[in-house]
């Protein structure tokens, strides 16, 4: 059985790489790593692993694939919930929505969407051994106040 290690990258297709690059530069502070102005590609890092996320351009006109649902969300790590709560923030500084502010028992979370409505949520984990707080606590959906960390209302189910 193969065992992967950990989510290498994020390849997602874009109206415009461009104002896409824009957006992850700003609101995650991922870096250049490559960009094809030819065909419209650009390939972004934190500055250590080759990409952590490539944007593609679709071509003028380009029906999406029938054949690949797309994404459902994309998920970012951050060290703390100080850093989120920061992150939140800046988000707000930058004049970017957010759409919800989540409690998942094993970690807390921010969700706001790209230029092309792609789903990207910020996170930091909560408890030491995620792996099996998750077998055993199992998922949650909370509503979080971002500010004071507490649950505003509990998700049913």
């Amino acid at each position: 059985m193969i065992q992967a290690r950990k989510l290498g990258h994020i390849v997602l297709k874009v109206r415009d790489a461009q104002t896409s690059k824009e957006f992850y530069t700003r609101a995650l502070g991922l870096k250049v790593a490559h960009e094809d102005h030819e065909h419209g590609a650009v390939f972004l890092s934190f500055g250590v692993q080759h990409h952590e996320l490539a944007l593609f351009q679709l071509a003028t006109g380009e029906a999406p694939d029938p054949t690949q649902p797309g994404l459902h969300h994309m998920a970012w790590q951050v060290g703390s919930f100080a850093e989120l709560q920061a992150a939140h923030r800046e988000l707000g500084a930058l004049g970017i929505p957010v759409e919800s502010t989540v409690e998942h028992n094993v970690s807390r979370s921010v969700y706001f969407r790209d230029p092309d409505g792609n789903r990207v949520e910020l996170y930091c984990d909560m408890v030491e051994d995620g792996f099996e707080a998750m077998r055993t606590l199992g998922p949650r959906r909370d509503v979080l106040d971002i500010e004071t960390g507490e649950v505003i209302s509990r998700a049913e189910g």
